[in-house]
Parts: structure tokens; C-alpha cells; sequence
């Protein structure tokens, strides 16, 4: 009897050792799923990481399981890695053995969409918006479908106002038709997205209907959910007042608007410094500068508290301000707020600036890191590729010289020849100018064109930059039409204008050639204004600048 007594007791013991050594097992594999995994996401990724290996190394998770716990890992840490969470998703889309189940899918979707977001890819992520949906909507699950369509139509929104309403109203249709209280509070949430959207394309009629269903489902939060935690449904009113205050006072109804702000300001969310900022809109398109003065004296020192002074959330507040200062009249203090907000935009701009730099500078450190793994693999081959390279660059810019030269004595050919026509050209037109002034004048007309043509070449008035039609009719002894009907006869239909344009032009070409002043002066002792009218004219006349016309006379002289 004894004997079967310890056998009985050895028994008892032998089935208590295993039973406490699978539950010591049981709870070793409790720290390789992603409920404790998570956990390290943000501040210990590194332990994370090992974590997972740890769990696919046991067995506990597949390789896709494995690679969409390291993507998120990537995404969720403080210093987030977009590209590698991407890859791991990628990973797992690719992978055949083993394939992904749709659920794999879904949250693979889920999170490539979340990545194209943050990089503000917005066309990649509605295409993985749209093929999340899709797999959602052949498994049946509405919820999944639904969330994918928000994510598309919100997108939509994002790149052209009013392109992405269908898709939204697709995900609220289906919370409509729902009866399930679990989805009240996402349903209330995208209600209070959507209405924003509507603001902000400025259909304020939607989004007074779209809050004041919203503020039905919160009606049916409070009942379907007594242990709601404490102060949620308190929040949920006060964002949604505020919101619609807004919208009923931008739609007309000015008295249903103020209704509603009162509604807010009764909320205890209404009186917490961080909800002041929703309702601050309201106040200021209705022009109550006490109350934005109120607000504004309660969220000041909370920004200088919290040194968040140069944010745009801050410069919106003195944005406000402003307003408000100005609704009451005093129109200094409203300046001087306008300035210290322009002050601060100016230090966001050059902060986004200095994070890009900074962005920019990481992906460098990246990239070299990446080089310096693969120096040892690339070193037999280094000195080859300098050889190649050395060649190739020799042999490229020994192409390039011949070929700029070639290129350079074909611009000396064609000034050179571009030069020998404007000699022509000006020789022309002198002896055209000579015979009609050594012919006898057979018209009046005739004889007023020698006269301007003897006045051109004795005095040059031209030269002066001031001459103008009623001074040279003037010195002439007669009037405006008569000087410019004669230019116009005698020079192929030339204005006066051009007529004495092109005066200075060939005295220009003179001093060019046979002086050394700077080609500015050039031309204002040839009467032009400014240098860029001068160059311009030359060259429309010449086809060569001032300065190519006078290299070439110079190598001709």
C-alpha cells in the first residue's frame, strides 16, 4: 500500500513538473508575438527587431508575419525608416512560399497606403487604397472595405477638392446601414473628417449636415456605451460644435450659429485651453474680438510655456488675434501682431528649409554607409575603373575641345562675314543718303529730308538721349507730320523713331570700331537710355552684339 502511495505521489509530481514547464513555455512565447513586440516599436526598435528574428527563428512566425512586424517596426520607430518598412511590405507581397492569406494582404495594404501618405505619394496610395478594398470586399469585410474607400475618397480630397466625394460617401453609406454600436465611434470620426473637407471647399451647407448627423451618432455613442471612458463624448460634442458653428455661420444661419457656440461653450472640453483653438474660427468671421481677446490671453502663455512660439499652429493664433484687435478698433496693437506673425512664418520657412537640409544630409550618411560595404567588393576593380574612366573622360573632352573650336572659328567665320555685310549695309545706306542729298530737291518734302539729313551729320543731335519729335521739329523750323511724312518718303517707310534710331545705331558702329570706351558708354554717347535698348536694337540691326561686332573689327583693322 505504501509503494502505490508513492507511486501516486511521483505520478502527481512528474504531471505538476510538466504542466509548470509548458506553462514556463507558453509564457517564453508570449514575449515573441506582436502585443509585446509592439511595445519597443518607438523607443527600443533594436530590441523589437530581435524579438521578431527570435520568433521566426522558433517558429512562432512565418516569414510574412515576420516582415510585416518589421515594417511596421520601421514606420512606428522615432527615427522612422519609410524606405525599409516599403521594402518589407513588398517582401511579403512578392513572396510565394509561403503565399500571404488576405488578411496578410489587408494589413500590408494598410500600412504601404500609411507610407505613401507620410511621403506625400498620394498617387501610389490610392492605388493601394483601391486594391485594399477590393480584397476586402471578395472576403466580405464591410468594416476593412470601408475604411480602404475613406482612405480613397480622403486622398481624392486631398490632391482635387471635391474628386474624392463619391468614395467617401461609399464608406459612410455602409456605416449607415450598419447596426453595429462597435463602429459608432469610427463612423462619428469620419463624419467630423468628411465635414471638414466640406469646409474646406467651402460647401458649408454639407458640413452643417454632416455634423449634425454626427452629433446623432454621438447621441447614440452615449447610450450604446456606458463605460465610454470619462470625457470622451464631452470631446466629441465639443469638436463637433465648433465645427458647426462655423459652417452654420459661413452658410447664413447666423442665430442656429451662435446657438451652437453657446452648445460648445457649455461642453467642459469647451473650457480646456486645447479646444479653444476650434472655436477661435467661429469667433473671428462673427467678429467677436472680446471673446478672441479671451481666448487668446488663455493660449498665449501656453505656447510660451511649451516654447512651441515659432509653429504654425502660433502664428495662427496671432493670426486671429490680429483680427480680433481690429474688430475692437485698435488697429497699432492688430499691426504690430500682423508683424510678429510674419516674423514667425518667415522662421517656419526657414526651418523647413534647414529639415530638408538635414534630410538631404541623412540620406547622404545612408548612402555612404552603403558604399562602404561595398568598397571591399568594388576594390579589384577600382583601379580599372579610374583607367576606363580617365580614358573615356580624355578621349570625351578631347571630343568636346575640337568640337568647341570647331565651333568657335564657325561663330569667327560668320561674325567676320556678319560684319562684312553691315560695312555694305552702312555703305549702302550712306550713298543712298548722299544721292538724295546731291540730287536737286524736286519736292518740298525732298528738300525738308536734306535739311534733317545735313542736320544729322553736321551736329548729331541724335546723340542726345533727350531728342525727341517736337525737339528735332523744332531745330527744323517746322512741325511733327511734315518732319515724319518727309522720313517716312525718303527712308522705306521708316517712323521717326527708327529713323533716329538708326543714326545712333551707325554712330555706335563708328565709335566701336575706332575707340576703346566701355560698350555702356558706347551707347549713351550715341543718345541711348539704357544699355539693354542698345544691345538690343544693335543686334536686331546687325544680327551681332556690340561687343562681337567690335572683336571683329578689330581683328580686321
Amino acid at each position: 500500500m505504501k509503494k502505490i502511495l508513492n507511486l501516486v505521489l511521483m505520478a502527481a509530481l512528474l504531471i505538476g513538473c510538466s504542466e509548470r514547464k509548458q506553462a514556463i513555455e507558453l509564457l517564453d512565447e508570449q514575449r515573441y508575438v506582436w502585443e509585446n513586440i509592439r511595445q519597443y516599436c518607438m523607443e527600443e526598435p533594436e530590441l523589437a527587431f530581435a524579438l521578431v528574428d527570435t520568433a521566426q527563428m522558433a517558429g512562432i512566425a512565418d516569414v510574412n508575419y515576420a516582415n510585416w512586424m518589421r515594417a511596421e517596426i520601421y514606420y512606428n520607430a522615432n527615427n522612422a525608416d519609410l524606405k525599409k518598412a516599403k521594402e518589407c511590405c513588398m517582401a511579403i507581397l512578392e513572396n510565394d512560399n509561403p503565399k500571404p492569406d488576405s488578411l496578410q494582404y489587408v494589413k500590408v495594404y494598410s500600412l504601404l497606403l500609411s507610407i505613401s501618405k507620410r511621403t506625400e505619394d498620394y498617387q501610389e496610395a490610392l492605388g493601394y487604397a483601391m486594391e485594399g478594398a477590393r480584397i476586402a470586399h471578395e472576403n466580405g469585410w464591410p468594416v476593412e472595405e470601408s475604411d480602404f474607400y475613406f482612405e480613397a475618397g480622403h486622398i481624392m480630397e486631398l490632391t482635387e477638392p471635391g474628386s474624392g466625394m463619391e468614395y467617401l460617401e461609399r464608406s459612410l453609406a455602409q456605416f449607415r446601414a450598419s447596426s453595429n454600436p462597435q463602429l459608432l465611434p469610427m463612423f462619428s470620426t469620419q463624419l467630423g473628417t468628411v465635414a471638414r473637407l466640406a469646409v474646406n471647399r467651402g460647401d458649408y451647407s454639407q458640413g452643417t449636415e454632416l455634423i449634425q448627423e454626427r452629433l446623432q451618432v454621438i447621441d447614440k455613442i452615449g447610450e450604446a456605451f456606458s463605460t465610454a471612458p470619462k470625457g470622451y463624448l464631452d470631446d466629441q460634442y465639443a469638436y463637433a460644435y465648433s465645427v458647426l458653428a462655423y459652417c452654420q455661420y459661413m452658410a447664413g444661419d447666423k442665430d442656429a450659429a451662435a446657438r451652437s457656440a453657446q452648445a460648445y461653450e457649455q461642453t467642459t472640453a469647451g473650457k480646456a485651453p486645447n479646444h479653444l483653438q476650434d472655436i477661435l474660427n467661429y469667433y473671428v468671421i462673427s467678429g467677436n474680438g472680446k471673446r478672441i481677446q479671451q481666448i487668446y490671453s488663455v493660449l498665449d502663455p501656453l505656447y510660451r510655456e511649451s516654447e512651441d512660439t515659432i509653429s504654425n499652429d502660433y502664428a495662427g493664433l496671432l493670426h486671429n488675434y490680429a483680427i480680433g484687435l481690429d474688430k475692437m478698433n485698435l488697429g497699432h496693437e492688430a499691426y504690430l501682431t500682423m508683424e510678429r506673425q510674419y516674423v514667425i512664418s518667415d522662421s517656419l520657412v526657414q526651418r523647413e528649409r534647414r529639415a530638408e537640409t538635414l534630410k538631404w544630409a541623412q540620406q547622404m550618411k545612408t548612402q555612404e554607409k552603403e558604399i562602404q560595404l561595398k568598397e571591399k567588393e568594388a576594390e579589384a576593380r577600382l583601379h580599372w575603373v579610374i583607367i576606363v574612366s580617365l580614358i573615356t573622360l580624355l578621349v570625351i573632352g578631347s571630343v568636346a575641345l575640337w568640337r568647341i573650336l570647331v565651333a568657335h572659328e564657325r561663330l569667327r567665320e560668320k561674325n567676320r562675314q556678319l560684319y562684312e555685310t553691315v560695312q555694305q549695309m552702312i555703305e549702302q545706306e550712306n550713298k543712298e543718303q548722299d544721292k538724295v542729298l546731291s540730287s536737286a530737291p524736286a519736292s518740298a518734302s525732298q528738300q525738308l529730308y536734306t535739311r534733317i539729313c545735313q542736320l544729322m551729320r553736321e551736329q548729331q543731335p541724335y546723340t542726345s538721349s533727350d531728342l525727341n519729335r517736337e525737339s528735332l521739329s523744332e531745330m527744323l523750323g517746322t512741325n511733327y507730320n511734315a518732319v515724319a511724312a518727309a522720313v517716312r518718303e525718303f527712308s522705306d517707310g521708316m517712323t521717326l523713331g527708327d529713323f533716329l534710331d538708326d543714326w545712333r545705331i551707325r554712330h555706335a558702329a563708328s565709335l566701336l570700331r575706332e575707340s576703346d570706351e566701355p560698350i555702356g558708354l558706347v551707347g549713351e554717347m550715341s543718345g541711348f537710355a539704357s544699355r539693354s535698348h542698345f544691345s538690343t536694337l544693335f543686334r536686331a540691326k546687325f544680327k551681332l552684339t556690340p561687343g562681337e561686332y567690335r572683336k571683329v573689327a578689330r581683328e580686321e583693322a
